[in-house]
């Protein structure tokens, strides 16, 4: 949606509501508690729109520009804005490297064989930061005695019995064994055969990200946009910590509250493109006036039924 038709509508929308001397915050997705509650003290006694946001660069791979939203034209941010793909890029940095360097083999007497590099099975003090290890009873089929062991080595790479379970679910996928060839697993790495351990050095655990994303590690980096469902989680998890606040605040005298909550989408990224989205997500709304109050939360749908009256 074009920014200016999105303040106008906005602006529209809060007159439908009944909202006077509406005072607009566009407060990002990572503003401290205490700049919520200072929006509040400073409406006074105006109503206040508050406008949640997480920025998002957009990835060609979302498919083509067109039927996307019209160019908007928008202040350019600080190229050091916050967002979720920063924190996000270490850990897909180790996930595609454990894509590429893991190995599924099928022998040419049939058998079925995952090999690993060292360093994503044993811990080494000699390489410390964040670390991607692999689940080994996952992937990898234990013996009689329940004991998961190596079938071979090969310099710093270990190679197991591939897990019946794996088997089964790659044979689901149609994937295409190659007797005698060694293949890299690739997009077949899911969520539940991994885990992160992360340095304290090297993660701020205090910075805006690391509560909302950190849980959701594997699920995100194994995702088809990562960048965009890491926005979309945090997103959400802001917006429902901000209404918490908020409405855990909010002086018996205010007169009422419009919070909306959307993507920024940053066209950089695509070639000959400069532009921003905003995409609106959800809003809370709650109004009081004499003995009439409405409170209520608006889904995507809905929010925009409100915003094109």
């Amino acid at each position: 949606m074009r920014q200016e038709e999105f303040s106008s509508r906005l602006q529209s929308m809060c007159n439908i509501l009944g909202f006077e001397n509406v005072q607009i915050s566009d407060s990002g997705s990572f503003s401290s508690p205490d700049s919520y509650s200072n929006t509040m003290q400073n409406c006074g006694e105006q109503d206040a729109v508050i406008v949640v946001s997480c920025k998002v660069h957009y990835n060609p791979n979302w498919g083509g520009l067109y039927g996307l939203p019209h160019l908007i034209d928008r202040m350019k941010r600080s190229t050091d804005e916050l967002c979720p793909a920063e924190f996000l890029a270490p850990f897909l940095q180790l996930y595609k490297f454990a894509q590429e360097h893991i190995y599924l083999t099928e022998t040419r007497q049939g058998e079925h064989h995952i090999t690993l590099p060292k360093k994503l099975v044993k811990n080494d003090e000699q390489n410390p930061g964040n670390r991607l290890f692999i689940a080994l009873d996952r992937v990898a089929e234990p013996d009689e005695h329940g004991a998961i062991l190596p079938v071979s080595t090969s310099g710093s790479r270990f190679s197991y019995p591939l897990s019946t379970k794996l088997r089964q679910a790659l044979d689901a996928q149609k994937y295409a064994w190659i007797p005698g060839r060694s293949m890299p697993i690739g997009r077949h790495l899911g969520a539940d055969m991994f885990f992160f351990t992360c340095a304290a050095e090297e993660i701020d655990r205090k910075g805006p990200f690391y509560a909302t994303l950190f849980p959701y590690l594997q699920q995100l980096v194994s995702h088809q946009t990562p960048h965009l469902r890491a926005a979309e989680i945090h997103l959400r998890q802001e917006f429902n910590r901000v209404i918490a606040q908020l409405t855990a605040e909010r002086p018996a005298t205010f007169p009422k509250l419009l919070c909306l909550a959307g993507l920024d989408i940053d066209m950089a990224p695509a070639a000959g493109h400069r532009e921003k989205y905003f995409v609106p997500w959800k809003a809370y709304l709650e109004t009081v006036d004499g003995s009439d109050s409405e409170r209520c939360s608006l889904d995507q749908d809905d929010l925009f039924v409100r915003l094109i009256q």
